[in-house]
């Protein structure tokens, strides 16, 4: 029997290829602004010109990966299905909605909505952090950084090869049918936005304990802490509603494990020292630890310890990237803990 020949598959568009080489290309260039303010921020002494081009530094890379998503949904929104992230993710048939819900719907995408909604807030909050900025840059600007370091390792967009030429696939292999319902298109969004607001305090909490003012920094954090419990709030009773309709789950405590670590950053997010005056150190332990509780829940569904356990989990990582997301979260864990101690324990030693 002769074997069918091979399908002839068109070559893609040459602007489908210049977005995807912009859309790489500001990862990589992200990634250096983060760290060129990372070093100002941390060598510049505080200088002037340090704290300006730290700042600068933050918020050209928040914007590159904001300019990023943009690059990925013009992909998804035409169907170039020569990306494989594209491919796996959304098919021709598929609504509008649906379409941009194939960004986040996989592991590149969702980094890349993580560092969106992180960047968002890193912006929005950083107007108003004043003697705070130093060190809020510099905490904020190693989260995203190594964020966009992850992205340049699980890129969302890679091309697909056949016998050394970039092909166009007919379709794609669209979204998996639990996916496709109208809450993957508001409940994603809306609980990443929480969990980037979660950056927010957390750089805040350190940076109040690097300058050592543990009340300067509540006017400013608590706003901020109401948003952020309220979108996570938010966002935990969407996915709560879709698993009821979706999966059939039968209560709180049976749902899937990654619900119920989102449920802990919630429970976290409560500042009372306005009101009473009191909780000075427990409340910049109270401002880390729901970001910290959400690394923990990222470790989890990337790594492939729950891959039986939960149906939000995804792929395991590539090596590189999940190295990145360790050594994110050991340092955050180990020097936001470890500086919370010792600064509880300066704190005791002057009451005395």
């Amino acid at each position: 029997m002769d074997e069918l020949p091979a399908p002839n598959f068109p070559a893609p568009p040459s602007w489908s290829i210049t977005v995807g080489d912009l859309g790489k290309g500001l990862v990589y260039i992200a990634a250096f602004a983060f760290i060129v303010a990372v070093l100002c921020g941390i060598f510049g002494k505080g200088s002037d010109g340090s704290k300006r081009l730290a700042r600068v530094g933050f918020i050209f890379g928040s914007l590159s990966l904001i300019a990023v998503f943009g690059f990925l949904a013009s992909l998804f929104i035409a169907n170039r299905f020569e990306y494989e992230y594209v491919w796996k993710h959304a098919d021709s048939s598929n609504a509008l909605g649906y379409r941009i819900a194939g960004i986040w719907s996989g592991q590149e995408g969702s980094f890349l909505l993580w560092g969106v909604c992180a960047s968002l807030f890193g912006l929005l909050v950083l107007r108003g952090v004043g003697t705070f900025a130093r060190w809020y840059v510099v905490v904020y600007s190693l989260f995203l950084g190594s964020i966009a370091g992850i992205l340049a390792y699980e890129s969302p967009f890679k091309l697909i090869e056949l016998d050394g030429r970039t092909i166009v696939p007919f379709n794609g292999m669209g979204l998996a049918p639990t996916l496709q319902n109208y809450w993957v298109t508001i409940h994603p969004p809306t609980i990443f936005l929480g969990f980037g607001s979660l950056t927010a305090l957390f750089a805040l909490a350190a940076a109040a304990m690097l300058t050592k003012d543990r009340d300067g920094w509540i006017p400013i954090v608590r706003p901020w802490a109401i948003v952020a419990t309220t979108l996570v709030g938010l966002g935990l009773c969407m996915g709560g509603f879709w698993a009821y309709e979706t999966l059939g789950w039968g209560g709180f405590w049976m749902w899937d494990p990654v619900e119920n670590v989102s449920f802990v950053p919630w429970c976290f997010g409560i500042i009372v020292q306005t009101t009473r005056g009191t909780w000075k150190t427990t409340n910049l332990l109270l401002g880390g630890l729901p970001f910290l509780a959400f690394l923990f829940g990222t470790f989890l569904t990337r790594s492939g310890f729950l891959a039986d356990a939960s149906v939000h989990s995804f792929a395991e990582m590539d090596r590189s990237a999940l190295r990145l997301l360790v050594g994110l979260m050991g340092v955050s864990t180990l020097g936001f803990l470890g500086l919370w101690v010792f600064r509880l324990v300066q704190a005791r030693g002057e009451a005395r």
